[in-house]
């Protein structure tokens, strides 16, 4: 090895053992959120996604040891990443009433329309068929959901009245259900989009009548 590649890797610092077990595992989640995506879980394959993540299959095994064990990861990093969205979402304070109302909605309706949220849907129904494992998704879908409303509720309150949040909440959210489960169906983005835009617009007339005075 010459003394520049001695100097590099001198200068490069080593990752822990822990940083590498993590890498392999992001990796590996990786590899498993694409290859659900595009052939779905009856075809998820362990081998075939260690491979795609250059890994040996004793690798996933280390870090899964079965194939629901993967698929709850899968579905918890991706709720994870909508999660980081709306942690990261900042609306400004001088928005208020209706208008604050439609940034929020329209923030609601992009994650839950998000290939991240449609995948999560792809794979809870698929898992329904293993009573245990669809109920463990299950949960996860509910505890995903409660971070929606706290969400919801910690962008509106005080700008809408109290009952106005969780009706307008209960309403969105089974709007934005539908508009996931309906991708899954193959529907046209445009059947998809005018769907949404119906019932978004009802909402809106229904808060706008409460918040006239």
């Amino acid at each position: 090895m010459s003394d520049q590649k001695k100097a590099r890797a001198a200068a490069k610092p080593r990752r822990s053992q822990e940083e590498r077990s993590a890498a392999s595992r992001a990796s590996l989640l990786e590899s498993a959120i694409r290859h659900m995506r595009e052939r779905g879980l009856a075809a998820t394959n362990m081998t075939v996604i260690a491979s795609e993540a250059n890994l040996t299959r004793g690798a996933i095994q280390h870090h899964f040891s079965n194939r629901a064990e993967l698929l709850l990861a899968v579905i918890g990093e991706l709720d994870a990443r909508i999660s980081r969205a709306m942690d990261d979402y900042v609306l400004d304070a001088d928005v208020t009433g209706l208008d604050r109302l439609i940034k929020v909605l329209d923030k609601v309706i992009a994650l839950t329309s998000s290939d991240d949220n449609v995948a999560v849907y792809d794979l809870w129904s698929a898992s329904r068929s293993d009573a245990a494992l669809g109920a463990e998704t299950l949960e996860l879908q509910r505890q995903l959901t409660e971070q929606f409303r706290g969400f919801w509720r910690g962008n509106l309150e005080g700008h809408i009245p109290e009952d106005l949040i969780d009706a307008s909440f209960d309403v969105t959210l089974t709007m934005s259900q539908g508009a996931a489960v309906a991708q899954l169906l193959n529907q046209s983005s445009e059947t998809v989009d005018r769907m949404l835009a119906a019932t978004k617009a009802m909402l809106l007339e229904f808060v706008k009548a409460r918040l006239q005075p």
